[in-house]
């Protein structure tokens, strides 16, 4: 069995203009299920929107309010859990508002059944109800880390997105390949360009292209550079491919584009 002990769970049925402000638990702590609703809480002065399916873990200690929506009330279930070792539920580090997603239902079963055991008081209950916050316990815990490693994950893509922006960004006038980026970076392709495109919604060689045509752009209008000149400058040996490829992307030819923004433009 764990140390963990029940010390009370109730429910709140949609319960307009419900709120309950600034509190803490000094000696325990307090788990909340979110059934249906939605709402916002400030868990050690930091704001969050929950909703359905959502998982919230108080640590004992911890400073925390709640609003419910008036139009969307919230549906609750809560218990307190006490710590004979005064241990935490999850690390601080860990996120306070757990999305169940998938696992939702577990989770409100599990909620269910600790307050049916703990209102009906049938024969053994209370040994029914800690086996089944054993059980809790361990799914919050798993939930927890499960999202602490989902959101480090998407923080280190995040980061990966941005190196990889800053080499196209360096190697642009390059004409460089998937594979070429993928080596520089010593992973694979088809991951590399998932990273990428998760961030920027764009694939690492578009983006390459883009930003050629772009600098095309700025050169067609700043500068009275032939068009042939420029696409050497940008790499492209064939004007004539340059040319197609800008018509494509831009909508226009080179010469129509800056005949057109000249004509526009007034430059004192």
């Amino acid at each position: 069995m764990t140390n963990e002990k029940l010390l009370y769970i109730g429910r709140i049925i949609e319960r307009t203009n419900w709120s309950f402000p600034s509190h803490h638990h000094p000696n325990w702590s307090e788990i909340i299920f979110v059934v249906k609703g939605e709402g916002v809480v400030t868990i050690s002065g930091e704001r969050y929107a929950v909703q359905e399916g959502d998982l919230l873990v108080y640590n004992q200690g911890i400073i925390h309010e709640e609003y419910s929506s008036t139009t969307k009330p919230l549906e609750t279930y809560y218990c307190g859990i006490s710590h004979p070792d005064r241990s935490l539920l999850i690390p601080l580090e860990n996120r306070p508002i757990i999305k169940t997603k998938q696992n939702r239902d577990t989770i409100e079963s599990l909620f269910s059944l600790i307050y049916e055991e703990s209102q009906q008081q049938r024969e053994d209950f209370q040994e029914a109800s800690e086996y089944l916050l054993m059980t809790l316990m361990i799914w919050v815990r798993r939930l927890s880390e499960l999202e602490l490693s989902t959101k480090r994950l998407e923080r280190d893509s995040e980061s990966l997105a941005i190196r990889i922006k800053d080499y196209l960004d360096l190697n642009y006038l390059r004409h460089i390949s998937l594979n070429d980026i993928a080596n520089a970076f010593h992973m694979n392709a088809y991951y590399l360009s998932h990273v990428f495109r998760s961030k920027y919604n764009d694939s690492p060689i578009n983006y390459i292209l883009n930003r050629r045509m772009g600098e095309a752009k700025q050169l067609l209008v700043q500068t009275t550079m032939k068009v042939s000149e420029i696409a050497q400058l940008l790499g492209y040996e064939n004007t004539n491919y340059f040319t197609i490829l800008f018509k494509r992307i831009m909508g226009e030819s080179p010469s129509q584009f800056r005949k057109r923004e000249w004509k526009e433009r007034i430059n004192l």
